[in-house]
């Protein structure tokens, strides 16, 4: 469904809401579009309440439309504590990295800093902080809190999220860590990017928790790119905003390998695939399969093969991405080895996509990482494999027959996510 009528922009509404995405991405996104410009206004109001259910494929800017208004330039913008909480399995180095930028340019913009804390989701990963302050510098923040209210974003997964807000006070302790600044005027949103489950067990107790903040007057929006329409209906307390792709972008092919050893021909494609400039990936179900194909590869592209997962130390692995995205922003090519959870929670854009065979939503979020910018005219995803292995839920046997007959059937077609959503 498209945003409500009652949201038409004023005039001037388009060129304040396109300064602030210039500024905020420093160039990146030349101009917000047109629901991101609505969703702008909505959100940079102080008194604004915000519930809703934001639609959109992958790639279409649902992340920027949310953080930039919410806590963007202190003098015209809402000043709001976020949390932004993603799927369980996110290394959660693609929001740092993107983030990381913005505040930095709102604190030297307005000389109001501003404070990042990361609460991870891998085990023995800790809590950090940063603090972005006026002068451009930043500094680890003494603040370790994520509940402090001088906290302007939190960062963090779904089970992490439950942990802080009912692992020590209970439910009762929610509404006590709303703690408003001076003048009541700051309010919290929670932002829960991708983070509910597939399963109807994990959903419900998704839903669940956002009725529960919802009824708390508390500011929810949920972003997804695979959402099933009954589950969408289980929210319909929210206002949906259904936020269109990238325009003309070209989308990836796609093909199917029935194949037994699916490492072997993941590394048969890649060596067929990779050539100078181009970015491959290959994407494996568990860390132990990337590592074991990092070995097999590594002497034939030693300068150009990257390790990317959950199970490296977390430094190495937000070194990793960051340099990753650098040489995307060059214009450089790369072969990445990685997983699934991994490159579903990145940023990152591939030439060509080979992965294992995975569940459909799974399926249509790596999709979303290949010719991710829409300007790639050759982008290509393969899926290798005989079976759905290592998912994150279990399909019944009819779902995972008519999923993979479908499959069968797609050689050299072009990937539509619409067409995949009906297997989830």
């Amino acid at each position: 469904m498209p945003m409500s009528p009652d949201l038409a922009t004023p005039i001037d509404g388009a060129s304040v809401a396109s300064a602030s995405y210039r500024l905020s991405s420093a160039g990146f996104l030349p101009r917000a579009r047109d629901w991101q410009v609505q969703l702008y206004e909505r959100l940079s109001q102080q008194e604004s309440d915000a519930g809703y259910l934001l639609l959109a494929p992958c790639g279409a800017g649902k992340t920027e439309s949310v953080v930039i208004p919410a806590l963007g330039l202190r003098r015209g913008g809402a000043p709001r504590r976020l949390f932004l909480i993603a799927q369980d399995g996110s290394p959660l180095d693609d929001y740092l990295y993107r983030m990381g930028p913005y505040l930095k340019s709102w604190a030297s913009s307005d000389e109001v800093p501003r404070t990042l804390i990361v609460v991870p989701d891998g085990p023995g990963e800790e809590v950090f902080g940063i603090r972005y302050c006026a002068d451009g510098t930043e500094e680890p923040t003494e603040e370790m809190n994520p509940l402090e209210a001088d906290v302007d974003l939190v960062v963090t997964t779904f089970h992490r999220f439950l942990d802080l807000f009912f692992g020590g006070g209970g439910v009762h302790g929610l509404a006590s860590s709303f703690a408003p600044t001076e003048g009541g005027l700051r309010r919290d949103l929670f932002f829960f990017d991708e983070a509910h489950g597939y399963s109807v067990d994990a959903f419900s107790r998704f839903h669940r928790l956002v009725e529960f903040l919802f009824a708390q007057d508390t500011d929810v929006i949920i972003s997804s790119s695979t959402m099933p329409l009954p589950f969408q209906e289980e929210l319909s307390f929210l206002e949906p905003i259904d936020a269109p792709g990238i325009a003309n972008a070209a989308a990836p092919t796609i093909q199917f390998i029935a194949t037994d050893d699916a490492l072997d021909e993941i590394e048969q494609q890649i060596r067929r695939s990779y050539y100078i400039n181009s970015r491959v990936f290959g994407v494996c179900e568990t860390p132990v399969d990337a590592d074991t194909l990092r070995s097999r590869l590594v002497g034939s592209y030693p300068h150009s093969v990257f390790l990317y997962h959950q199970g490296q130390p977390a430094s190495e692995r937000r070194r990793i991405y960051a340099q990753l995205r650098e040489l995307e922003k060059e214009g450089e090519g790369y072969l990445l080895l990685t997983t699934g959870d991994a490159v579903e929670n990145s940023d990152l854009d591939a030439t060509v996509l080979i992965s294992t065979v995975c569940p459909p939503e799974n399926l249509i979020r790596r999709a979303g990482r290949c010719n991710r910018r829409g300007d790639l005219p050759d982008a290509k995803l393969v899926v290798v494999g005989a079976r759905i292995e290592h998912a994150s839920r279990t399909l019944n046997a009819t779902q995972e027959s008519s999923y993979l007959a479908y499959l069968v059937t797609a050689q050299d077609i072009v990937f539509l996510p619409e067409e995949w959503r009906r297997f989830i």
